[in-house]
């Protein structure tokens, strides 16, 4: 069979492609996903742990593949946003403003309302918070962080928000839902799931279709890659598109040299970690037991560090809470502090040109000294919160990082807030349409094209780059 259109990755981005550029019903197209599609939402096939919005859900998980034991995404129809934290937030003005004139805040802005609307966008995950999320929102504003009701009002940069979600009904409100379910009875729409692309076919240095793992071939006129910043550069590499010498030590016959997966951009951080007293176990189980279970996360604390410019925020303090491993109502509960505009940066290699070996991932984290500074005054910050009535009445001691040393602590626990980005940078991998530089029809559309990282979760802003990119072609 041939298309119009290939789109490789039925992830946050992918699902979105599918849409808009199915509604020229003229056009075939075809959407490519290496993982299950469980259909639409109404037919009551989808696992119940990637529908509860309460928890991270790690069913559907490719693996680690890195340096750590860290998530590289999730292998379904609807990829990150089937098993993420659900949150959507924004980033500050001047972080599309430095993409390009093509790119600024004020050409996204559009895509961004209308990937909110169609996420059905929250201020609450829900009503009944648990009480250590209650207690650290009030502690948080006591520190000094006005109540935010629109964590996304450039005009309000630094604060305590409780969202914004994608949670509807009390259902994780992933991409498959909001936009692949409207249109899956399109006749010039297939959705061709388990299917894991080993690299794209090339006529020259134009695209002509992609090679799946099983041996078949799909043809198309177009093919545009939303694998992800992991994936889809390593789909490139073995494509015979990649730096020189990272192909020739895989015997990779070079079509393009290009700085594929040379800069893998990503926020981390650290946390600190709170022993809660008798009052907040018991609360906590009370709480469980009138709902159900706690949401996991619920508020953020966007703040500033010492290093930060006027008028933004580069630090995300986010609650947490769950049940202690192996015990019955015992809880856990910290704040992950992480650096929402770090300097340092990773990269991405191939393990093998087997498309089934998961790509090497090297974070790259704190390798520039500015980074750790951040890091270590966020956990100050959510030290200080953590000592904010109500909050210091229902922790009895701080367990990590205790009596460490915080830059000896963050080096030792440093790990990323699973926003991987930049792989296949505007600018340097691809123009400003999502093309791959030196190639014909062939296109990127997913966070790999962010050129630099947006202070902000990149799930909204990666739908919102589908959306203005599906616009282009």
């Amino acid at each position: 069979m041939r298309y119009d259109v290939l789109i490789v990755g039925g992830g946050s981005a992918g699902c979105v492609l599918a849409a808009r550029l199915s509604e020229d019903p003229a056009r075939e197209i075809c959407l490519v996903e290496a993982g299950p599609d469980y259909g639409p939402l109404a037919e009551g096939r989808w696992p119940d742990e990637l529908l509860d919005p309460r928890a991270l859900a790690f069913s559907h998980d490719w693996g680690t593949g890195g340096e750590d034991d860290r998530s590289l995404g999730a292998r379904v129809i609807g990829g990150c946003s089937a098993h993420n934290a659900c949150l959507l937030f924004e980033g500050a003005t001047s972080d599309y403003d430095e993409w390009g004139q093509d790119w600024t805040h004020a050409a996204l802005a559009p895509h961004i309302a209308r990937a909110s609307t169609t996420l059905r966008k929250t201020r609450l995950n829900t009503n009944r918070p648990a009480p250590f999320h209650t207690a650290f929102v009030e502690a948080a504003q006591g520190a000094g962080f006005p109540l935010l009701e629109d964590a996304n009002d450039a005009s309000r940069p630094i604060g305590v928000a409780t969202g914004p979600w994608n949670v509807a009904g009390g259902v994780r409100w992933n991409t498959a839902f909001a936009f692949l379910d409207p249109v899956r009875e399109r006749p010039n729409l297939t959705i061709l799931s388990d299917a894991l692309v080993d690299r794209v076919v090339l006529d020259g240095t134009r695209a002509s279709g992609v090679l799946v793992h099983d041996g078949r071939r799909l043809e198309a006129d177009l093919v545009v890659l939303a694998a992800g910043a992991y994936f889809t550069p390593a789909i490139l590499l073995r494509s015979g598109i990649g730096p020189e010498a990272e192909l020739r030590r895989h015997r990779i016959p070079v079509a393009v040299d290009l700085p594929v997966a040379e800069r893998l951009l990503d926020h981390f951080g650290s946390g600190v970690v709170w022993e809660p007293t008798d009052e907040l176990h018991e609360r906590t189980a009370s709480h469980i037991a009138e709902s159900g279970a706690a949401f996991q996360p619920y508020s953020v604390v966007k703040a500033a560090s010492s290093a930060c410019p006027d008028g933004t925020w580069d630090i995300h303090l986010l609650s947490w809470t769950n049940p202690a491993p192996g015990e019955t109502d015992r809880y856990e509960v910290f704040c992950s502090g992480f650096h929402m505009k770090p300097r340092s940066v990773g990269r991405v290699r191939l393990r093998s040109t087997d498309p089934q070996d998961l790509p090497v991932v090297e974070r790259g984290f704190l390798s520039h000294e500015e980074d750790l500074t951040v890091i270590v005054e966020a956990l100050e910050l959510a030290r200080t919160i953590g000592g904010t009535e109500p909050l210091r009445s229902l922790v009895a001691r701080e367990l990590e990082p205790g009596d460490y040393d915080l830059e000896d602590y963050v080096s030792a626990n440093v790990r990323n807030y699973f926003h991987p980005a930049g792989t296949c940078a505007m600018g340097e991998v691809t123009d400003i349409r999502g093309q791959v530089h030196g190639t014909d029809r062939l296109v990127v559309a997913d966070a790999s094209i962010m050129p630099t990282i947006p202070r902000a979760n990149t799930n909204l802003s990666t739908v919102a780059i589908a959306e203005k990119i599906a616009s282009l072609w």
